[in-house]
Formats: C-alpha cells, sequence, structure tokens
C-alpha cells in the first residue's frame, strides 16, 4: 500500500509490514521524510490525478504520464473558463468612460477650479484698490489741483500675474513690434473702461485731501515782507491741509518682471473739482 506525503502530495514507496524489517528500515523512511518535506518547503502542493486515480507529484521528474496529466488539465481549465460568464470583460467597457473623464479634465480646469480662481482674483484686485486707498489720503500725496502719481511694487507668480491682467488693458510690451522676447511686460489702462474692466466691482469712489501750496512769501510783525528790509525777517508758508476732496483714477500702467516677480502699479490720480484758488494760487485742477 502506498502512502502519500500530507505536506507534497508525493506517493512514498511502500514498505514491509514486518515489524524486524521495519526496524531496520526506519532510518530509510525517516530520510525519505525529510527529503521530501525538505523538497516542498516553501512550495504550492502541486498533484495531478491521473487516468487511473492515482495521484502525481508533479515537481518529482517528468514522465510521459506527467506531460499526459497536464495536457488533460489544461483543456480542463480551457473548458472551465469558457463556460463561466464574462463578469471579467465588464470592466472593459468602464475604461473607455475612465479615458474621457480624464481626457475632459485634461482638456481644461472644472467649474470649481474656475470659481476659486476667480475669488482669489478678486481678493488680490481689492488688495490693490485698498492699497491705492489708503495712499490717496496719505500726507505724502498732497493734492494742489494737478494730478498726482502714486506708485507701489507687489508680488505675483507668473500664473497670478496672468489671472489678473491677461485680457486686461493694452499689451505695450512684449509684442511682436516692440521687444517681443522681453521677459518684462508693461500693459497700459487709459480709459475709463479699461480701469474698470479691471478693478470691477472693487471700483469705488476715492477720496485725497487738499493742501495748500507752500513756499508763499508771508507777512511779519511790524508790517512788510521783510526779506532784510526794515528789520523785519522773511517769512514762508507751509502747505497745509485744508480737507478733503473727490479723486479719481485716469491712467495705470503696470510693469511686471518675470525674473523677480516684481510688479510696479503706476497710478495717475486726478481730484474731481478743482477747488477755490485761494488754496492753490491758480486754477489748474484737473477738470
Amino acid at each position: 500500500m502506498s502512502i502519500v506525503s500530507p505536506l507534497t502530495g508525493a506517493s512514498l514507496p511502500d514498505q514491509p509490514s514486518s515489524s524486524a524489517t521495519g526496524k531496520e528500515n526506519t532510518p530509510l523512511r525517516q530520510s525519505t521524510l525529510l527529503a521530501i518535506m525538505d523538497k516542498g518547503k516553501n512550495k504550492k502542493k502541486s498533484t495531478l490525478t491521473l487516468d487511473n486515480g492515482a495521484r502525481l507529484d508533479v515537481i518529482s521528474p517528468i514522465t510521459p504520464q506527467v506531460l499526459e496529466a497536464m495536457r488533460t488539465r489544461i483543456i480542463e481549465l480551457e473548458d472551465e473558463i469558457a463556460q463561466q460568464p464574462p463578469t471579467k470583460r465588464a470592466r472593459t467597457s468602464i475604461v473607455p468612460e475612465t479615458t474621457a473623464e480624464a481626457s475632459t479634465a485634461s482638456a481644461g480646469p472644472s467649474a470649481a477650479s474656475l470659481k476659486a480662481e476667480e475669488k482669489k482674483r478678486k481678493m488680490q484686485v481689492k488688495k490693490v484698490f485698498d492699497r491705492l486707498k489708503k495712499e490717496c489720503k496719505s500726507d505724502v500725496v498732497k493734492f494742489q489741483g494737478s494730478a498726482k502719481t502714486i506708485k507701489f511694487d507687489e508680488v505675483y507668480t507668473v500664473n497670478e500675474f496672468d489671472s489678473l491682467f491677461a485680457g486686461k488693458g493694452v499689451l505695450f510690451q512684449p509684442t511682436p513690434q516692440n521687444k517681443p522676447k522681453s521677459v518684462v511686460t508693461i500693459i497700459q489702462f487709459n480709459t475709463a473702461d479699461q480701469i474698470q474692466s479691471f478693478f470691477g466691482a472693487e471700483l469705488k469712489p476715492l477720496k485725497g485731501n487738499i493742501w495748500t501750496r507752500g513756499g508763499v512769501p508771508a507777512r511779519t510783525f511790524g508790517g512788510g515782507f521783510g526779506f532784510g528790509f526794515g528789520g523785519g525777517g522773511s517769512t514762508f508758508t507751509k502747505s497745509q491741509k485744508v480737507g478733503a476732496v473727490d479723486v479719481t483714477i485716469r491712467s495705470l500702467e503696470v510693469n511686471y518682471s518675470k525674473n523677480n516677480m516684481k510688479c510696479t502699479l503706476k497710478f495717475e490720480i486726478g481730484q474731481i473739482g478743482g477747488g477755490s484758488s485761494n488754496y492753490y494760487g491758480d486754477e489748474d485742477s484737473d477738470y
């Protein structure tokens, strides 16, 4: 009677039944069993059933019986696969949809990303306008009838700059006719419509301060203007803040360098309404 190994399924050689013979062959059985265990270590159980019902270890040397059993098993597996319902094939129908979604995503940004970009742009535009509003009211900017220049810098990445200014104003540089290879971009806003298009809803009324002109000779105590005659001293008036005045953006020039990402915004601000000649000494208001 043949014995099958519980580890590899291989048949062990028939052993004599007599006790004497068993005692003599005990070392042989142990060595054979150890050899089979070592052979099957870290290997999957691989056996085939022959036509006569016997089980054959495919790890053993290849014989014609093994080849025939393997061929029969391969045919059986092919028949089983052919009879299975096409469940796995259904997954392949999902691939075109996934590919279509991927191509749609690569074709352009989603609605959510566009909304986020627009929100970011509004925040940056508001920051620019708030900075301009603050500068218009500063004591450094003295409205005395003529337009004033207000200039400050911001730092933007190339993508941020394009999001803010692409399609806005008039591109002065680079153009095919003017420094086409320049890394410095210059955009000009010279009309009210162009300025409105850039600021959008953030464009609100601006306020500045009227200042008197300083340096005008003033009377000193004791009569006359002085200048060293008659004992009087020379005195000149200082510029003084008089009150608030409405101002407006007349133009904007944007100068952006891709190398250092610095963006210089240069505004020309004019006051609305002119004001009394007592403030300025002449009538040279913008309107």
